[in-house]
């Protein structure tokens, strides 16, 4: 990168890809432009990746029209669609094509470092446009001034980039998320959404993180950390703080006292185990129109083998479709969930439940595709089937 803007090229870097600006190319009219090549930048823990790292690779992205030769024949070097597509790069950019060139001299082993590989494509490109216009560069010699750090999380999201997700991935970039209830469900569905680019988490549960609780949770816990006796609220702060910001922890119950404090999310994870919380928690989320995911498990064991059975549900509930809230989330005495408070060994289950939601919730924000827009879930453990209900076409995401 230093070598770059030495050089005088208009560099930058911005959510982990490396751009050049300026770049001078000739279209299909014999005149010169100027585009912007994009690649991959990708960070290790401080590291910048090589483009031969896994998940990186020759290739670049460009923004503009199809580089053509001086004549204005394509310059079918590039080896690419020369037809103009939409390639979401990341959030804000999108490009109109992808290159892929390698010289002889790299061919087996790929580029070494990032500068060779940005001027070798410049030079392929510009070449072109110098036979039009002699003063053609692409080493303008601006500086672009850094942009603002956007992100939440303490160091950069490359598994989103390695993927070529950034755009996706942002689409979930909410403003407030809120989780209540940090039992076992609630904690693995607090280990995804803190790895997705919300902006902030609110967490609710008054409890204390006990030793069985670290049998039904994400990570470890020490011996050291069980015995501070913190609310399950901070521990989930402490546990996730290294990460990334805006973590909120609200170490008390949601009562109809303080269910108020729900106003103004984005969205809202329901995990708890109480019905009356659920009944209190969900009639107010349903009436101010916050759409919210609600979990449950209801787990029974067999006398005679003393095998589990039972079954995840996740009910959906968004504005324009809640008429099925009331048939679908239990809100009465809890006894059928009795074994499932006390049993540490449904892990596997917790985890499942709270994948089903965060699937749902990214579903809903246009992260996955959703095409039966089906509004309950439910996994039954005995015969390993998913089925779905409640199913509402006409709202939209």
């Amino acid at each position: 990168m230093q070598r770059l803007i030495d050089d005088g090229f208009e560099a930058e870097v911005h959510q982990q890809h490396l751009l050049v600006h300026s770049v001078p190319y000739v279209n299909a009219q014999r005149e010169v432009q100027l585009g912007v090549l994009v690649c991959k930048y990708a960070e290790d823990a401080g590291a910048i990746l090589p483009p031969t790292a896994p998940g990186d690779d020759h290739q670049v992205w460009w923004v503009g029209g199809f580089p053509c030769r001086s004549d204005g024949t394509p310059l079918t070097e590039l080896v690419a669609d020369t037809r103009p597509q939409e390639l979401h790069v990341f959030e804000g950019l999108i490009a109109q094509h992808r290159f892929s060139n390698k010289p002889e001299e790299f061919y087996n082993s790929g580029f070494p470092n990032h500068y060779e590989k940005i001027t070798h494509y410049v030079t392929l490109i510009e070449s072109q446009a110098k036979a039009l216009d002699c003063d053609a560069d692409a080493r303008t010699r601006r500086i672009i001034e850094p942009r603002e750090d956007e992100s939440v999380f303490r160091y950069a999201d490359t598994s989103s980039v390695r993927a070529e997700i950034v755009a996706t991935s942002a689409r979930l970039k909410l403003r407030k998320v809120a989780i209540v209830g940090l039992g076992g469900t609630g904690g693995y569905v607090m280990d995804q959404v803190a790895k997705t680019p919300v902006w902030q988490i609110d967490l609710f549960d008054g409890d204390v993180f006990k030793q069985h609780n670290a049998f039904r949770a994400p990570a470890a816990a020490t011996k050291e950390v069980l015995r501070e006796r913190l609310k399950k609220v901070d521990y989930c702060v402490r546990l996730y703080d290294p990460m990334r910001r805006g973590l909120v922890a609200h170490p008390y119950y949601l009562d109809d006292n303080n269910v108020s404090e729900l106003a103004g999310f984005d969205f809202v994870f329901v995990c708890v185990d109480s019905g009356q919380a659920r009944k209190t928690v969900g009639e107010y989320l349903a009436d101010q129109g916050i759409p919210f995911i609600d979990v449950g498990m209801d787990v029974v064991m067999d006398p005679q083998t003393l095998e589990l059975d039972g079954t995840c549900r996740v009910t959906t509930i968004i504005r324009g479709a809640n008429e099925h809230l009331a048939r679908s989330i239990p809100m009465d005495a809890d006894d059928g969930e009795a074994l499932y408070r006390q049993n540490i060994q449904v892990a596997d289950l917790n985890a499942l439940n709270a994948q089903l939601a965060v699937i749902k919730w990214k579903q809903l924000f246009g992260f996955y595709e959703d095409v039966a827009h089906s509004h309950h879930t439910a996994y039954t453990v005995a015969t390993q089937s998913l089925t779905r209900g409640e199913t509402n076409k006409e709202v939209s995401k």
